[in-house]
């Protein structure tokens, strides 16, 4: 018996990649007990925890397997390749062995997601990408979750699905709407029911919740297969909640647990991760900008880029702080009806 599902086939010579409607065979297993040494014991372990598929191995990660099964690290390294492997010879991942010039072709490639606005598509260079972490961070009222929103926007307007995770309560339906009527992209609310339904929302207001919802998030990712996934604030739960120096070491823990699950998230379901973060005073700067985000280094190397949203009078400024490929610099933009909108000339 097969049954037809939307896939995404990732074409491994760097063509476009688009969701395509393909035969899912029923002699793809995604279980986990075709794992070698995973038996009886090992799947009731895995089970407990909501690792049910080869996507939670690989989502979870070998360590935290480990952690899981009390096997050693050796042996989970061992069923994360085996995961791997299965889903590249689905074409589901990309090849973890290409040569640079396949991996050059492959990432020039990338399907660019836009903001439409000039000078921030320019500083993206052209838009966001799959397979990529993004961190913009900035004070309060700069401009992060309008930059979520007008994202969300272009997203599903190009009929891509979202998975948005709420850490901070500041979703709102509505924004969505007023940002789509004002770019005319509707005429009225009546028009917006196809496009919010593209939307998956998760309200998470602790980091019990939060990780919770990030444990079982395979499922909704296998059957959406979102373009963007967004996780607003939620460093910054993790600073309210473990106070003090004594909590610093497993408040740091959880941070990377989580950073090491956004990664493989924007790898293997092949999206955009974008995550706000919230900032602080370091005392010890005394000249420039003493400003920058939480959560530490752990957070920065997970980063695939990183963004610093400020405010300058009545206008934003974004500022790529860190990136694999843009050199450091600023773009102006405003906030308006219309989300980040380019400022007036």
């Amino acid at each position: 018996m097969t049954k037809t599902s939307m896939r995404r086939k990732i074409n491994m010579t760097g063509e476009s990649k688009e969701e395509v409607q393909v035969q899912e065979e029923s002699d793809i297993d995604y279980s986990i007990q075709q794992l070698e040494g995973v038996g009886a014991v090992t799947t009731k372990k895995l089970e407990s925890f909501g690792v049910t598929s080869i996507f939670d191995i690989c989502i979870r990660g070998s360590k935290e397997v480990s952690e899981i099964t009390g096997v050693t690290k050796s042996k989970s390294d061992q069923w994360v390749f085996q995961c791997q492997k299965i889903l590249e010879d689905n074409k589901l991942i990309r090849a973890t062995d290409m040569d640079t010039m396949e991996l050059m072709e492959y990432q020039d490639n990338y399907p660019l997601l836009s903001i439409k606005c000039e000078e921030i598509d320019s500083l993206l260079g052209g838009g966001v990408k799959p397979e990529c972490t993004y961190e913009v961070y900035g004070a309060f009222g700069s401009g992060k979750t309008q930059f979520s929103n007008s994202l969300t926007v272009e997203a599903i307007r190009a009929e891509k699905n979202v998975v948005w995770i709420d850490c901070e309560d500041t979703f709102r339906p509505k924004r969505i709407v007023e940002i789509m009527m004002a770019k005319g992209y509707i005429e009225d609310k009546s028009e917006a029911k196809e496009y919010l339904d593209r939307i998956t929302y998760y309200y998470c207001p602790n980091t019990e919740q939060l990780m919770g919802t990030v444990n079982s998030l395979s499922k909704i990712l296998q059957e959406k297969r979102p373009r963007l996934v967004v996780f607003d604030g939620a460093i910054g739960q993790f600073r309210e909640e473990y106070l003090g120096r004594g909590t610093l070491a497993e408040r740091q823990n959880q941070i990377a647990r989580l950073m090491t699950h956004l990664k493989n998230i924007s790898f293997y379901f092949y999206c955009t991760v974008l995550f706000t973060n919230q900032v602080q005073s370091d005392p010890a700067v005394m000249f420039g900008d003493p400003i920058k985000p939480i959560g530490g280094n752990i957070v920065g190397h997970a980063s695939t880029y990183r963004i610093y949203f400020k405010k300058s009078g009545k206008k934003r400024i974004a500022r790529m702080v860190d990136s694999p490929e843009h050199p450091q610099q600023d773009a102006e933009f405003i906030l308006n009806a219309k989300g980040i909108d380019s400022p007036e000339k």
